[in-house]
């Protein structure tokens, strides 16, 4: 299911000409993709995370640092 659904985002990325060419960071951590959707997929999608101000739950899911006081910024960047 991982693996199933990055090649379908690498693919629908370079479809829309922005391609993922390397896989951003947050803090020093390199963003695990799988586990950024599954975090939001969880709180209910995009729309709903943003609507309630959820990033930062998403950020602490991810394991980031606690004291990161841009985290929902950056995630919602990232995402």
């Amino acid at each position: 299911e991982e693996e199933a659904f990055l090649v379908s985002l690498y693919k629908f990325m370079k479809e829309r000409r922005t391609p993922i060419e390397r896989i951003p960071h947050l803090g020093f951590k390199q963003i695990n993709l799988w586990k950024i959707y599954k975090a939001v997929e969880k709180l209910g999608a995009y729309e709903l995370v943003t609507g309630r101000r959820l990033w930062k739950n998403v950020y602490d899911e991810l394991g980031g640092s606690p004291g990161s006081t841009s985290a929902a910024t950056c995630t919602r960047r990232h995402y």
